[in-house]
């Protein structure tokens, strides 16, 4: 039947899937540093509001283009709710403040984390994709990697404890999310799927923005605006008509993408925030790409 011939084929992954996969790495990659950047003016909070905010605006925007149209049914709503909630609305904030605990280089490793969360839980998910072993080794390889990208340091002078329980909290949340994203009708356009789970996002954060209070001064300074603007179009509405793209071609194995995510961030890191790398970096990092392969 349809569901058996989607676990026989549906998680193959063809060249331009693997393509999507590394842009959508150096897309998210890139998130860390300009969530560093805007740091340095405002907070977490208002990072993440006006992320998705933003990017909503952008993707309307595309979905007026394109001709669009919302056609949407209670359980698509409910699926949209979930997708806002454990793929924006939760991990966002828990990086975005993690991150003002530890540097951008550790955050993106640590979220390398979210493939074996994703491959746990779909295991036990009601139709969710079995471990094979194969996926199981090259997971555990990668995590490895991870593992020495880190140093085996959880806990130092320029990362915190809390910070890195953050952003692993955050890994499992995007697992959750991938889930119920692959319930998502193959009918749907990813620009209506990444176009609707922004709005929900921004709706649900709008009333605690508001009641926080917002800073109109530091938000409209230059320092500001370039990182917002990147963060929200390129690593959030670009990254996600990607992602939404991926979920229909090759299932959970999208959260692969979180093992590419740390060469992006942190050769992105040393270029543009002067971080620099050591030798289990580097022995991490092909760690990363055997568990890939």
């Amino acid at each position: 039947d349809k569901y058996h011939y989607y676990e026989k084929f549906g998680s193959r992954m063809g060249l331009f899937d693997w393509i999507r996969l590394i842009i959508l790495s150096l897309l998210w990659g890139g998130s860390y540093i300009w969530i560093e950047i805007a740091l340095l003016t405002i907070s977490p909070l208002m990072i993440v509001f006006f992320r998705v905010f933003m990017a909503s605006i952008f993707l309307l925007s595309v979905c007026k283009i394109l001709k669009l149209s919302f056609v949407i049914n209670k359980r698509l709503f409910i699926i949209f709710l979930m997708m806002s909630l454990f793929n924006n609305v939760i991990p966002f904030n828990l990086i975005a403040w993690g991150q003002s605990q530890i540097t951008a280089s550790v955050s993106s490793i640590l979220n390398a984390t979210t493939p074996l969360f994703t491959v746990i839980l779909a295991h036990y998910w009601p139709n969710g994709e079995k471990a094979t072993l194969n996926r199981i080794i090259g997971v555990v390889v990668g995590i490895c990697g991870v593992s020495i990208l880190m140093g085996f340091s959880f806990d130092d002078l320029n990362n915190s404890i809390d910070g890195q329980i953050a952003i692993l909290l955050a890994s499992v949340s995007y697992a959750i999310s991938v889930l119920f994203g692959k319930q998502i009708d193959s009918s749907i356009h990813p620009a209506i799927s990444a176009t609707m789970m922004l709005c929900i996002s921004s709706i649900i954060l709008m009333p605690i923005v508001i009641y926080m209070g917002v800073d109109f001064i530091a938000i409209s300074k230059i320092e500001s605006i370039i990182p917002l603007l990147g963060l929200s179009i390129f690593s959030t509405a670009v990254a996600y008509l990607i992602f939404y793209k991926l979920i229909k071609n090759i299932g959970s194995n999208v959260m692969l993408v979180t093992l590419l995510m740390p060469i992006s961030a942190i050769f992105m890191s040393i270029i543009f925030l002067g971080e620099s790398i050591a030798t289990q970096h580097i022995i991490g990092l092909i760690l990363i790409l055997i568990g890939l392969i």
